[in-house]
């Protein structure tokens, strides 16, 4: 009887110590895999020497950045995950050390002007087409037509011709060559100055609706080439702006 007694004490000393073994096995996993792999992600970054900041305008530098793994439920919308993808690029607000990076504070689709480089408002009454699909961050190519042209639609670039004027005729090309390709396009506003986006949760590039009519873009330009439209503006020509990007 007390062999038995013995086994069954010798049994439970055991399945003791494989539940003791299992669970200090399963908190090591946890914090060693599951949560620094599973339940985190790689972002980058700002690093600067204590009670220092980071000006806003000012462009960044491998020694300004660093990786570091973050809890997932931590991790802000437009998160950046590589350091190659903010390098060089300009802040967009003061930064503190320790500031996980994002698509809203650093400008990484480059549509803050540069030195010789202003936003230039495009007014209403200057457009003689433009598309209705025109998001903010677009590449547009600028053709010159007489003011007293008819409006057009038909054979362009992108979809969605919001046409300036009652008169509508088709045409095969677009008119002569381009004054400007290759233009950023920064904001684009409705009648009422607000952004025209795909949804109201922002812009995700379908394109099939938006959140308003587009009315004024703001086109990132060379101070040359903005003073350059506005003399052609001044002569009354009018602007065919036309998405290729």
């Amino acid at each position: 009887m007390s062999t038995q007694r013995g086994h069954l004490l010798k049994r439970n000393y055991l399945f003791a110590l494989l539940i003791l073994i299992t669970g200090f096995g399963g908190l090591l996993g946890y914090d060693l895999y599951f949560k620094p792999y599973v339940l985190s992600q790689t972002v980058v970054k700002i690093k600067v020497a204590e009670g220092e900041l980071l000006p806003k305008n000012y462009e960044l530098t491998s020694a300004d950045l660093y990786l570091d793994s973050v809890q997932t439920k931590d991790i802000p919308s437009g998160v950046i995950t590589e350091i190659d993808q903010v390098e060089h690029k300009i802040t967009n607000v003061i930064l503190t050390g320790g500031s996980i990076l994002t698509e809203s504070l650093v400008d990484v689709n480059d549509l803050e002007p540069a030195e010789n480089e202003g936003i230039f408002p495009i007014p209403k009454e200057a457009i003689y087409a433009i598309n209705g699909s025109l998001r903010s961050r677009d590449k547009v190519d600028i053709y010159l037509v007489e003011g007293d042209e008819p409006v057009t639609s038909g054979n362009t670039a992108g979809s969605g011709i919001i046409t300036a004027g009652p008169e509508v005729v088709v045409i095969e090309e677009k008119p002569r060559e381009a004054f400007l390709s290759g233009v950023t396009v920064n904001y684009v506003r409705t009648e009422d100055n607000n952004d025209v986006l795909d949804s109201e949760h922002g812009n995700n590039n379908n394109r099939f609706t938006s959140t308003g009519k587009v009315s004024t873009p703001e086109l990132k330009l060379t101070k040359s080439d903005g003073q350059l439209l506005g003399q052609y503006l001044e002569q009354g020509k009018k602007l065919w702006i036309v998405r290729v990007e």
